[in-house]
């Protein structure tokens, strides 16, 4: 499936030159593909630079201008956001010269938000002030499209972040899945699910490219029925073309925060 829809895309980007085309001529185009879900787009698009095309997962049945509305709210979401791009690449370029790790995670509630046609829903203003909260100075968490918070970890291998994404979706479960904590006791409690990338810096690595990874990881945690955090492979391993790049006990220490126990 997926050779003929690259050939479509590619296609389509033959024929239109975003740079130089004026705002008026400018044209969505919405597509359909049957049998394609969240972590195969994602693979996808990570291994041939498809970032830059919107994809909403379908789900549900839904009429078709509901679904409309919801793909240009997605695309208009992510270009009105690059603080955070900006942030992860200067925190990348830091991670690749000094060889520190960092972590990326994206948290996504498991209920449908009943306002999340607006690109800044109340329940996740709430859940963005109450993970700014639990987070250390340095670190950053921002909104992301698709109904997503994210918590860039400066610093932090994939064992540490693990345990503070494990703390923060515990603290999120005692908030109840209404617009408030005071809820009845019968009111349940607030799930999310979590995916979770890690970096070591030993390759050259774009935000999207990062943004995907844990993406993927999210996708995974919401297939296998949410309230639940997925972590992926450290993109190093991912990207890396040769595994000579680093000794072994580096990437341990690398990926995981953890000195190799000698044998």
């Amino acid at each position: 499936m997926s050779l003929p829809l690259l050939e479509e895309i590619r296609s389509i980007e033959d024929c239109s030159l975003e740079a130089t085309m004026p705002d008026a001529a400018s044209l969505c185009v919405l597509r359909v593909v049957p049998g394609l879900d969240g972590p195969a787009w994602a693979s996808l698009s990570l291994s041939h630079g498809l970032d830059h095309w919107c994809a909403v997962p379908l789900g549900r049945p839904a009429p078709r201008a509901e679904f409309l509305a919801q793909a240009i709210g997605q695309l208009a979401e992510s270009n009105a956001r690059p603080d955070l791009r900006a942030f992860l690449r200067t925190e990348i370029e830091r991670s690749r010269a000094c060889r520190v790790p960092l972590a990326l995670a994206l948290i996504q509630p498991d209920i449908l938000l009943p306002d999340s046609a607006k690109p800044e829903s109340t329940l996740l203003l709430g859940l963005l002030e109450l993970v700014q909260g639990l987070t250390r100075s340095f670190d950053r968490a921002a909104l992301l499209g698709g109904e997503r918070l994210a918590l860039v970890f400066s610093g932090a291998s994939l064992h540490e972040a693990e345990r503070m994404v494990g703390a923060i979706l515990r603290r999120i479960r005692t908030r109840t899945a209404g617009r408030g904590e005071s809820g009845s006791a019968s009111t349940p409690s607030l799930l999310c699910s979590a995916g979770l990338a890690g970096y070591g810096g030993c390759v050259e690595l774009a935000p999207d490219e990062f943004i995907a990874s844990a993406d993927m990881a999210l996708e995974k945690a919401r297939s296998l029925g949410g309230n639940r955090l997925e972590v992926a492979a450290p993109v190093d391993v991912c990207l890396a073309s040769r595994d000579t790049l680093v000794h072994a006990g580096e990437k341990h220490f690398l990926f995981t925060g953890k000195k190799a126990e000698a044998k």
